[in-house]
């Protein structure tokens, strides 16, 4: 889709996907403000020209249109099949298209905080860290209660359920190294829910092992 860049009142965009939905969200945005200006203008306008006065009291007698009626029906059918194309194009087919050889972090939702579990046998708690420029498939369940596991900056929400997986994938940016962001619980999970919030930081591939291995080795030494 075209260029735009990341507002001041949205998260910032981490992935191409939410670059995507920022402008799905500001083109409904705009069809959705015109249309309400023409018909709030209509309203005022009909109010004024159809009102009832001194000389009729009862006011002009306003029959059907079947063709204005087709019309206004027709043309909001085919809006919103554009924007359901625009939906599954740019935001549902780039979630169900297979990925080769994705990273695989599982998630887990625990009241109140989340679990990451890493192929290499690390486990963190409310600490998720990933490598840039590789793709990473999150497997997402709960231990207890629905969670959602919801990460603002690429736009997905999915709910973390007790036994059952869901999943989607992301590809954070090289020019995302270092940056860290909130990874929110948005299904309310009980009184801890506010509290319910990890970080997720966003590394190079070499720091990303590294930090890897390190800790491995302290986890193993402490267990």
């Amino acid at each position: 889709m075209g260029s735009l860049s990341s507002s001041t009142w949205l998260p910032p965009e981490l992935t191409p996907m939410s670059h995507n939905v920022d402008v799905l969200f500001y083109i409904i945005l705009g069809v959705v403000t015109f249309f309400f200006v023409v018909v709030e203008v209509l309203l005022v306008y009909f109010l004024v020209r159809y009102r009832r006065t001194k000389k009729n009291q009862v006011g002009v007698n306003v029959h059907g249109n079947s063709k204005l009626e087709v019309v206004w029906t027709l043309i909001p059918a085919l809006i919103l099949v554009v924007m359901g194309v625009m939906s599954v194009k740019y935001v549902y087919a780039e979630q169900t298209t297979p990925v080769a050889n994705p990273y695989v972090i599982q998630v887990i939702g625990h009241e109140w905080r989340w679990e990451f579990k890493y192929p290499n046998g690390v486990d963190t708690f409310n600490d998720l860290r990933i490598p840039a420029g590789q793709t990473v498939l999150f497997k997402i369940t709960s231990a207890d209660v629905v969670h959602g596991f919801y990460i603002p900056a690429v736009r997905i929400q999915q709910d973390a359920l007790p036994g059952r997986i869901t999943e989607f994938h992301m590809t954070a940016k090289q020019s995302d190294i270092g940056q860290v962001f909130n990874v929110p619980c948005d299904q309310f999970c009980g009184v801890g829910h506010p509290k319910m919030m990890a970080n997720m930081t966003i590394m190079s591939q070499s720091g990303f092992n590294s930090w890897l291995g390190n800790t491995l080795k302290t986890q193993q030494a402490s267990s």
